[in-house]
């Protein structure tokens, strides 16, 4: 784990279909919230940039090669719920991506779902993750996935 004084450097990614569908996925075999919902993500590595970092997640956890980042839809800070309680850096992005998924065997199962049934599936009690799946419905509704442009960083 690439950790300095007990931070991490994290990035999670909703993926967002061309039906406006999200890409969850159930964890398995994990020290925090086992058998729940959650989206691609992890921790930055020695030598990662951010888009480095999402692109390798999405691409471990899915199969899936990352397309465009539409937006960032939260930045924060928080301690984690692992054993050692890191605090944690983390921004959330909404991205679109392509090709098949395969999930990693970090995770059980997944499934594309409407934002508005998100709220069907038991995700982490994680606060700032809780936020964006509120909003979600809202942005997924009312972006035109065809006019969004590339976030470079």
């Amino acid at each position: 784990m690439n950790r300095f004084n007990n931070v991490i450097l994290g990035q999670k990614a909703f993926i967002v279909n061309s039906n406006k569908e999200i890409l969850i996925l159930k964890r398995q075999n994990s020290e925090v919230y086992n058998d729940l919902w959650d989206v691609p993500g992890g921790k930055l590595e020695e030598g990662d940039s951010l888009l480095e970092a999402i692109t390798r997640e999405i691409r471990e956890e899915t199969g899936l090669q990352l397309e465009k980042i539409i937006t960032i839809l939260s930045s924060s800070k928080f301690q984690g719920q692992a054993s050692d309680k890191p605090i944690i850096f983390r921004n959330i992005y909404l991205v679109q991506a392509k090709g098949n998924v395969v999930i990693s065997n970090e995770h059980l199962e997944y499934r594309w779902v409407r934002a508005l049934d998100l709220g069907n599936y038991i995700f982490g009690n994680d606060k700032d993750l809780q936020e964006v799946l509120k909003q979600l419905p809202n942005i997924i509704n009312n972006i035109d996935l065809s006019k969004q442009n590339t976030l470079l960083f």
